[in-house]
């Protein structure tokens, strides 16, 4: 069609062209030539003004409302439009095309919003909502310098002196799974085997769970309970099993703490290590320290959580109002790279917990080093647990994905070979758990 449009307007061109030289040269032509030639151009023109009267009366009859053009039509009667009104047009269609992944997404979004959450849930606070809660950390002392071995000595040279048993050395405890009073709660940072102990007590034989139960996150459990002066897991202690109808007592919890909104750590905040000794007083409380440096290496690309604890959610860098707060702000100024800041705090962290424990001798307190080639075995020694339950383990869906296993932890040196995929390049470790993931890959 396009073709022949372009070969009336070249005829009537040279038609035109004709007349005017007709006209300048001889007189020789009869007037029946000038009479053909008008006749001709007459004819062109009305062929051409007629097939456009039609496309007009076409377009008249076609309904273009929305959705009522199909694209056969908008291709064929966009043919005479100015080229901002087609595009416009097909942007439209386009649009309309793609409207109903949307609608279907936002379908299955509403369906998941409606799916109801878990009672201890992060989306119940907002950073305008949550103010930070008041925290301490103790300046430091010699117990800081010792290692995990050191103070455990010392520990439990206090406890004989003061003729307390070791539950270890019980025979209440000998035919028991393990070998320490319940509940143990593990105090470690994140990034310091939390996961790796959780997976070693459930190798155990009793029930651990790490950063969240059934009912929602362990750190907002305990936050709560802690500001209405109740035990610390009231709410959240228990775990069904719905294969076996069961519902078990949860004897171990471990990666306590969230960055938030809200932010809580019960080693951190003030009276939270008091609110387990005095609900749980002959409990267990459990830490596993790692070289600080190594921490902070781990810890620093973990999810953005500095910057949470620093001035965000949890105002661990001191500009919070309080008792000791000035220390650790002047301390916090004074580290262009924060690093070592952050080494002090670990270390102070740890300071604290062993200070509180020797001050609470009725609970048992268990403390190893990660790095310590005979972690394994003193954990036995406290926990009953055997050797080779200590594996490595690994947080995040990213590292089962790239190693395409179906458990996260794996023995010492046996890790499985990477299968590189695109797939598994394309999670992270820093992603969290959703409550579906944590309880399928428990």
């Amino acid at each position: 069609m396009h073709s022949g449009f372009l070969l009336i307007v070249v005829a009537t061109g040279w038609l035109f062209t004709r007349k005017a030289k007709i006209t300048e040269n001889t007189n020789q032509a009869s007037p029946l030539r000038h009479t053909n030639i008008r006749m001709v151009i007459v004819s062109a023109i009305s062929f051409f003004l007629g097939l456009q009267f039609s496309h007009l009366t076409a377009l008249f009859q076609t309904d273009f409302s929305e959705g009522g053009l199909i694209d056969s039509h908008a291709t064929e009667y966009m043919t005479w439009a100015p080229d901002e009104i087609e595009q416009a047009e097909r942007r439209n269609r386009g649009t309309r095309r793609r409207r109903k992944p949307n609608q279907s997404n936002a379908h299955r979004k509403k369906k998941k919003k409606n799916k109801l959450l878990p009672r201890y849930h992060d989306s119940n606070y907002t950073k305008e909502s949550f103010e930070p809660l008041p925290w301490s950390l103790p300046k430091p002392s010699s117990v800081r310098y010792q290692s995990s071995e050191e103070f455990m000595a010392d520990y439990i040279a206090l406890k004989r002196k003061h003729n307390i048993p070791l539950p270890w050395e019980q025979d209440i405890y000998k035919g028991d799974k393990v070998t320490l009073p319940r509940p143990i709660i593990g105090l470690n940072f994140p990034k310091s085997a939390t996961l790796t102990m959780s997976e070693y007590f459930a190798c155990g034989g009793i029930t651990s769970t790490h950063t969240t139960t059934q009912d929602g996150r362990i750190g907002i459990c305990m936050m709560e309970n802690h500001l209405k002066d109740k035990p610390p897991m009231e709410g959240c202690n228990t775990h069904r099993n719905r294969k076996k109808e069961e519902t078990k007592p949860i004897e171990v919890i471990f990666d306590i703490g969230l960055q938030g909104p809200p932010c809580y750590y019960a080693s951190l905040h003030d009276g939270g290590l008091e609110n387990i000794a005095k609900h749980y007083p002959e409990g267990t409380i459990m830490l596993v320290t790692r070289n600080a440096t190594k921490w902070f290496n781990s810890f620093e690309g973990w999810g953005g959580i500095l910057k949470a604890w620093g001035q965000r959610s949890c105002g661990f860098d001191g500009s919070l109002e309080g008792e000791g707060m000035e220390y650790w702000y002047d301390l916090y100024m004074s580290n262009r790279s924060k690093r070592q800041y952050w080494l002090d705090f670990y270390e102070a962290h740890t300071q604290k917990i062993r200070e509180f424990a020797l001050k609470h001798l009725s609970l048992t307190y268990v403390e190893v080093e990660l790095e310590n080639d005979k972690m394994a075995e003193q954990l036995e020694l406290y926990t009953g647990v055997k050797q080779s339950c200590v594996q490595v383990c690994h947080p995040g869906p990213h590292w089962i994905r790239k190693h395409d296993t179906s458990s996260k932890c794996h023995p010492k040196g046996e890790e499985p070979p990477s299968i590189d995929t695109e797939e598994a390049n394309d999670y992270s470790d820093d992603e969290d758990y959703t409550f579906d993931e944590f309880n399928r890959l428990r």
